[in-house]
């Protein structure tokens, strides 16, 4: 998440002796693209909404509900922008030379490192927040083999991927009857996929090696992103249509638990409290308190963060225990005996389906991906055309999406500080003053120090893994 182009020296005087205009002109200046970093600013202000937003579920009738875009696609703005920026740092237009790839790669191990780290410590804090980072690093790693290809050669490697890279993993989480495990998790069947984030990020790439301060490029990316989210949105409705009409009730059963929410009620990196609330299908109808009779039944006090009271007869425990230890001790156990009939209780027809049509948050379809990519595209096209003569009136998103990785952070940490481990916020009026508070404070940064504390961290990691060329060391 960190900016590419902070590693980019800039012409004139050296930062240290900059003042705050300088330093400010300079980041809304070429060499720097000013677009990509208001793209990066709008994406964590999106996942900032996703965190602590109160959005309600998308209506056409509502214009609340249209935030609800801010779900799923601020994550997936990312996985383009990672790849444009990986692009900026490997040779921008110019493909890096064969005895450049060593360092080069190096430097991107060491970045993907940092903010790996900085992801587990973030995780560590329990704020319930899926933080990105950590994927987020891996995908750093991850983009190591592909640093020589070319723009149209990464197009062609990314489309299969998007096309069929969904439902092999779809496949195999049916075939295993839903088999996990930490590595899984991490990056085939989380909340941040490979095969949805792979296929974008070699997009950006892609975009990366263009002339991105030519008119014309961003008019192209803007009108074929547009295409693409409507035509994904389009394919995604119509077959949410046609499964309703076929198989009502069969929609929402896809493998992984952000699956069961709605489009629009669960976005990236939302907390597991609001998760688990956004996940209930809206058929458990609730009484007031006061009109349930408990006679008889022993209640558990709610856990920290967690409202809810769970309430059952004086022995149901006892009988489970023994259930669970009868069945545990049965010699037959699970397995091969059972798993035709697991099989077909996981819907995996409906399952294979999602895969490639759900438009929910996070489902690492097909369609997903084209759609939110799309979205990307159009976005980051449109602010190409837009960014460099408004760049003093996007001035503070600048500042915002120069310092991603910081803010971010910041953000996590601030959230830790007002909630507490297992706490969670849903809250317009919160989200709107956070993201005050963060435009401001990095624009201060910007202004007086320059690059961001933790993006001056990720660079100098960067630099101590890569060894310098050669003759650069003669």
């Amino acid at each position: 998440m960190s900016s590419a182009l902070a590693d980019r020296p800039v012409v004139g005087r050296p930062q240290g002796s900059a003042g705050p205009q300088q330093r400010l002109r300079a980041l809304i200046s070429p060499p720097r693209i000013s677009a990509l970093d208001v793209a990066r600013g709008l994406a964590i202000l999106g996942m900032i909404g996703a965190h602590v937003g109160n959005i309600p579920e998308f209506s056409p009738g509502d214009p609340l509900s249209y935030l609800s875009v801010v779900h799923g696609n601020s994550a997936l703005l990312f996985a383009v922008l990672a790849g444009v920026s990986i692009a900026l740092m490997t040779g921008r237009t110019r493909l890096p030379a064969p005895e450049e790839l060593p360092r080069l790669r190096l430097a991107l191990l060491g970045r993907g490192a940092v903010i790996f780290v900085i992801g587990l410590v973030l995780e560590m804090l329990g704020t319930g927040v899926a933080v990105i980072l950590t994927f987020y690093g891996v995908m750093y790693i991850a983009a190591m083999p592909v640093l020589r290809l070319r723009a149209s050669r990464l197009l062609l490697l990314a489309l299969p991927i998007a096309l069929v890279g969904p439902v092999l993993v779809t496949a195999v989480e049916v075939l295993s009857l839903g088999g996990y495990g930490s590595g899984a998790m991490l990056v085939l069947t989380g909340i941040y996929r490979f095969t949805a984030w792979a296929p974008l990020m070699l997009v950006g790439m892609a975009l990366g090696r263009l002339s991105l301060e030519r008119r014309r490029v961003g008019a192209i990316v803007a009108g074929i992103g547009a295409a693409l989210a409507v035509l994904g949105t389009g394919a995604g409705l119509l077959f949410a249509m046609l499964l309703g009409a076929l198989a009502p009730g069969a929609t929402g059963s896809g493998s992984s638990w952000e699956e069961g929410a709605a489009s629009g009620s669960s976005g990236e990196d939302s907390s597991w409290a609001a998760a688990d609330e956004e996940s209930w299908d809206g058929d458990v109808a609730t009484v007031p308190g006061e009109e349930i009779d408990l006679t008889g039944l022993v209640c558990y006090p709610p856990y920290p963060g967690d409202p809810t009271v769970y309430c059952e007869p004086p022995d149901y425990a006892d009988t489970w225990l023994e259930e669970e230890s009868s069945w545990s001790e049965d010699p037959g156990g699970e397995g091969w005996s059972s798993y035709p009939q697991y099989l077909i209780d996981m819907d995996p027809g409906v399952m294979l389906l999602e895969s490639v049509f759900s438009l929910s948050p996070h489902s690492g379809s097909t369609v997903e991906i084209f759609r939110s990519g799309g979205i990307a595209l159009c976005l980051i096209g449109t602010l190409l055309l837009l960014a460099r003569p408004l760049r003093w009136v996007l001035l503070p998103l600048s500042a915002l999406g120069a310092m991603p990785l910081t803010a971010y952070s910041v953000h996590v940490l601030a959230l830790f500080a007002m909630v507490g481990p297992g706490g969670w916020v849903s809250s317009n009026p919160v989200w709107a003053l956070m993201s005050l508070a963060l435009i401001l404070a990095c624009l201060a940064w910007a202004a007086f120090c320059g690059r961001g504390p933790l993006e001056r961290v990720t660079a100098r990691a960067a630099r101590r893994a890569a060894p310098p060329l050669r003759d650069q060391a003669a």
